[in-house]
Formats: structure tokens, sequence, C-alpha cells
């Protein structure tokens, strides 16, 4: 920041006539390009000198490389002409202009700005399971990453790089060992050939091994001991179908993580005990996150202490050997569970039954602030209980899925009291998405059920993929059920509901509607 000042004093020196927002101070300038996009900011750049030596750091701050990937034929079929054809001249631009960047010597300033890389090769194009590449080109994605590699080097700074679909031989090893600020390294989808990486860890405070169920994909367990070195890691994420086993495997035999604070993972049932075991040595974990489609695990003894977990996200199974007695004042629930012991062929199971669950969720140590469902069925039990043992609650986002939950006498007693129009026909056919999330605005305003006294957000969407675009209750009808709920709950201060938000400032409430790709 201190050269960005000195820049911008000598471009605004003797011109005392410059438009107002030129004389503004250089660090404004720069949080304002923080909000927009990459290709608005080569358009601002171009605008005038101050700009350009404002918007620059964050145009290089971060580069993005995507070769071609090798072209794929069918063996029972005639080539098939896609755009891989056009590799070799995608692969002479790409490298033409990282070529170009890192030799030009009055670049070398902005060398030094690149904090994060992103080299990816393009997915392969794949007609059936029996396939081949082209014999001209079967090298194509090497000689692809030899050529780009030997330039991450040059930015000196290079704090965070990514990794996708490219194969990892032990010059790129070299390379990655030989950059000396970089902290971050997200692996997708890449192949780890044997015998090819180091031998000496690296010094990574977050990692990322992330990939699909195609292969095949395998890790050694000598480089796990590379990528998770124990006296620096911070954040980990295991979410690779094909290779989570062998690294949980050999994590559970390494040397404890002081500074492991977070931690997303995806567990199989073979991989259970491998995963109790490595939690015993993240005592300073405050992050767990199950990933969605991971076994249904438990754990065959008493996990360890944990004190300093805050937030757990993952199955409603672990939370009674989780929360109570922890200081977790956040949880967020995935209630679609794998049952089937096949993790070829999963069975799925929609957990209902919320009572046990949120009484467990209620023993945390500390008040819990947030509580997140996904796959939610409104009922008046669920709801009252949320209400009842949770009466801390700041922040409320359930996932709503539809369907004729089964009735209790009491709310059957309450359905045939009231007489309002809005009213939920559960013993009748299953709700559709739009009469769940309208009726369930409409309990929430009558005050049929309670929410905690001190929620501030409420957020209401749909479980179901398909209809996240679709907008449940009219505008005017949801102004009016706001208004209800800002009546009954005055602490409220943003509801969301589906792809509307409102919220508060005083006592008027605006409305917008929200691009899913920002949600």
């Amino acid at each position: 920041m201190d050269n960005l000042n000195t820049e911008h004093s000598k471009l605004n020196s003797n011109l005392e006539n410059n438009p107002p927002i030129l004389k503004l101070p250089p660090e404004v300038l720069y949080h304002c390009w923080g909000y927009l996009t990459r290709q608005d900011l080569f358009q601002v750049s171009g605008v005038s000198r101050v700009f350009w030596y404002t918007s620059r750091s964050r145009i290089f701050q971060s580069l993005t490389v995507t070769l071609p990937s090798p072209a794929v034929f069918s063996l029972d079929q005639n080539p098939i002409r896609h755009s891989t054809n056009k590799a070799p001249k995608m692969l002479e631009r790409a490298a033409t202009r990282i070529t170009s960047f890192y030799s030009d010597p009055s670049a070398s300033e902005l060398w030094d700005m690149v904090q994060d890389w992103t080299v990816a090769t393009a997915p392969t194009i794949r007609s059936n399971i029996f396939s081949f590449a082209r014999s001209q080109e079967k090298n194509l994605v090497p000689r692809s990453v030899d050529a780009v590699f030997p330039f991450l080097s040059c930015s000196r700074n290079l704090r965070s790089l990514e990794l996708v679909r490219v194969d990892l031989g032990r010059q790129q090893w070299i390379i990655i060992e030989c950059l000396p600020a970089l902290e971050t390294l997200r692996l997708i989808s890449c192949r780890f050939p044997p015998s090819s990486h180091l031998e000496r860890p690296l010094k990574l405070k977050e990692l990322a091994i992330a990939g699909d169920s195609f292969g095949p994909r395998s890790i050694e367990e000598p480089l796990v001991s590379v990528l998770c070195n124990p006296a620096y890691l911070e954040k980990l994420t295991l979410i690779d179908f094909l290779v989570t086993h062998t690294i949980l495997a050999a994590l559970s035999s390494m040397a404890p993580f002081p500074h492991l604070t977070y931690l997303s993972i995806f567990v199989t049932s073979l991989s259970g005990d491998h995963f109790f075991k490595f939690l015993a040595a993240v005592p300073a974990l405050a992050t767990l996150r199950i990933f969605p489609w991971s076994a249904n695990i438990t754990p065959p003894h008493p996990l360890p202490a944990l004190s300093s977990l805050r937030s757990y996200d993952g199955y409603p199974n672990l939370i009674s050997h989780i929360v109570p007695g922890r200081p977790i004042d956040c949880v967020c629930l995935v209630l679609m569970m794998v049952t089937a012991d096949d993790e070829d062929h999963p069975d799925y199971i929609i957990h209902t039954e919320l009572v046990s669950i949120v009484r467990d969720i209620s023993h945390s140590i500390v008040p819990v602030r947030k509580l997140a469902i996904e796959y939610f069925l409104p009922t008046i039990e669920n709801l009252s209980t949320i209400a009842k043992h949770l009466p801390d609650l700041h922040r409320l986002d359930l996932g709503l899925i539809s369907g004729p939950p089964p009735l209790t006498p009491e709310e059957i007693i309450a359905l045939s009291e009231s007489s309002s129009e809005f009213d939920l026909n559960y013993a009748g056919d299953p709700l559709d998405t739009v009469d769940t999330m309208q009726g369930l605005l409409s309990w929430l305003a009558e005050g049929r059920v309670p929410l905690p006294p001190k929620l501030v957000t409420l957020r209401l969407s749909h479980s179901s993929i398909a209809n996240e675009d679709m907008q449940s209750v009219e505008g005017l009808e949801q102004r009016e059920l706001v208004r209800c709920l800002h009546i009954r709950y005055p602490r409220l201060r943003e509801i969301g509901v589906g792809g509307c938000r409102w919220w508060r400032e005083g006592v008027d409430w605006s409305r917008e509607v929200v691009d899913f790709e920002d949600m």
C-alpha cells in the first residue's frame, strides 16, 4: 500500500483540476475495485493512470490458465471431431501469453502482485468407457503442464495454488517446493504418479484434495506426510472419493496436528475407524464438516475432548457424540443420510424425527446461535422443539422438503380448530414446495408455531434443486406475512424466502430478488 500511495502522489502532483474521484485516497479506490468483476476491472484500468495503478494489483492478484486435454476416441466409432483439434493452438497461445508476461522486464513489478494461480486442464471428452487417446496427442497434457509450470516460480509472493486434472510428476513437485510464500494448495482430480513426490514436507497452512469417483486415481502414503505437515497445517479438506481412505489411514498414524482448526472430510464406512482416530490428533479443531454422501458412521468409543470445537456440519447421528459438553454455537444438519453399505449403489433416507436431536444440541455448554437444517419437513412438533430448546438462536436456515408427515394428536387438534385459508392439509395429498413454503410462512405469521424469541435472521429455501428458482409467494403477500412476523418477533432483521430477501432498516422492510449464483 505504501507503493500505491507513492505512485498516487506522483500522478496527482500539479493536477489540481483532476475530477474529484481521482483525488480520493488510493486505499479508498483500491477498496472500491474489490466490488467489480474481473472484466469490469479491465475496463476501469484503461480510464486513467490513477485507475490503472490502483486497480492493477487486483487484476494481477490471480491468474488462471486452462490447458487442453487430449482427444479421446471410441474404439467402435469414427474419430470424434471436437475442439481438441485446436488443442495445439490453444497450448501455443497460453504458453505465449504466459511467456510474454514473465519475459517482460517492465512487468517484473506485476509478477510480485500475483498471489493466486490456477492451472487446469479441460475435462477429457469420452464417448463410452472403452476409449483411447489419439497417438499424436497422448503427451499433449504433460507438455502443456511442462510449458506453464516453470513460470510459477517467477511469482515470489504466490500464496495459493490450485491444480485441476493435472498429473503431478517429480518436476512439478520440485517447482512447488521452491515457492517460498506458498500457504494454500488445492488439488482437484489430480493424479499422483508413484514415487514422483519429494521427501521434505511442505509448509502448507491449507490443503484441499478433492475429486470425483472416476479413476483410476491413487496416492501413496509417503506423499501424505509431504503434503500434511503437522507443524503448519491449519485447514484440511478431503473430499476425493478415491484417495481419502488412504490419506486418513496415513494421517491416523502421524504426529498430532496442534494448529489444525478446520476439517471438511468425506468418510467411507471403511475409513470410519481411521477418522475417529485422527480426531484425537487435532486438539484445536474448531470446525468439523462431514461431507454429504459420507457413510452413516458412529464412534465405537467416546470421542476425544475437542474442547475448542465451535461448529459442526453433518449428519444428525453424530450430534449426541459431538455437541453435549462442548462449546458448539453453530450446527448445520443434513437429514438425507446414506443407509446402504454398498458405496457404489447407496440408499438414502430422510431423518424426520428432530426432537431428541434438538435436545442434544441444547446441551452445548454455550448458547447455540446458528442452526441450519437441510431436508427439513416442517411440523408443529419440530418447529416448537427448536423454539423451546434453542431460545438463543440468532439465525435459522431451513431447507424445506414437502410431503405428508405423520400427524400427532396435538397437530390434528390444532389444525381442526383453525379456519385459516392457509391451512396445510397434511392428511391429504403431499404438498408441493410452493404450498410448503407459503403454509409455513402463514403458520409463523399467525403464531400457530413459535420461533426462537431472539431470532435475527430467518431463511427458508427448497432442498429440492428442481424448485430452486421458483418464487413461492407473491411479493405483496410476502410483504404482509413479513410485517406480521416482525410484529411477533421484533428482533427479526432479515428474512429469506426462496429467491427473495427481505431486510429491515428501522421499521421499514425492503425486498430484493437474489441471484442464485450469489446465494
